[in-house]
């Protein structure tokens, strides 16, 4: 699919008032979220969902690192396309994220796509469920307000903790973000979704 400067254009204007809302969320919810500079737990496993439009955002970015990082992209992908084609179960393969950089910093992370963007949030699903970020098994974001077998918060916990907001879950999912009722008057088409490792 062909995108226009206009579509770009549009798309980092909804990137400028989506990172408004973010940083608003992430405020909010700072008491439970472990996230900072260095933490790349989640670059490290995963399928990373991209939708075309976010992919060739993404390029834009990638164009922009200096060349030695750049072939070392270049050279993560060509092994990671490598192993994906000996992985038996394509639609489960998960790996690092090949715009981290070895020292763990993300290359590309002003071009980042949506599922990097809201990582680390709890997330309501369109049918009232809630989703942790992975992390939270490791005793990091809210693992310590949430009951894993019960699936549901601890509100007990937050009591006893001294916490001063409850935990919020958003609708940050990618098909509540991509969502045409978000764009009613200027839709924003993202074109097909498919693991990072397909578009590479």
């Amino acid at each position: 699919m062909e995108f226009t400067d206009e579509d770009f254009i549009k798309y980092k204007q909804y990137l400028n008032v989506l990172t408004e809302q973010l940083n608003i969320f992430f405020e909010d919810q700072k008491e439970y979220i472990c996230c900072k500079k260095g933490c790349s737990l989640c670059c490290e496993k995963g399928t990373y969902p991209y939708s075309e439009l976010e992919f060739k955002y993404l390029l834009l970015g990638f164009f922009q690192i200096e060349h030695i990082e750049r072939q070392k992209v270049i050279n993560r992908i060509k092994e990671l396309k490598r192993q994906y084609e000996l992985f038996e179960d394509k639609q489960n393969f998960s790996h690092r994220c090949p715009f981290l950089s070895d020292d763990n910093i993300c290359l590309v992370y002003d071009c980042r796509g949506l599922i990097c963007r809201t990582f680390g949030l709890l997330t309501e699903l369109d049918d009232g469920s809630l989703t942790l970020p992975f992390c939270s098994t490791l005793g990091l974001n809210y693992s310590k307000v949430y009951l894993k077998d019960e699936k549901k918060i601890d509100y007990e916990a937050i009591k006893n903790l001294g916490y001063k907001n409850y935990p919020l879950p958003r609708r940050t999912n990618l098909k509540t973000l991509m969502s045409k009722e978000i764009f009613i008057d200027d839709p924003i088409n993202f074109g097909e979704i498919k693991a990072l490792i397909e578009w590479l």
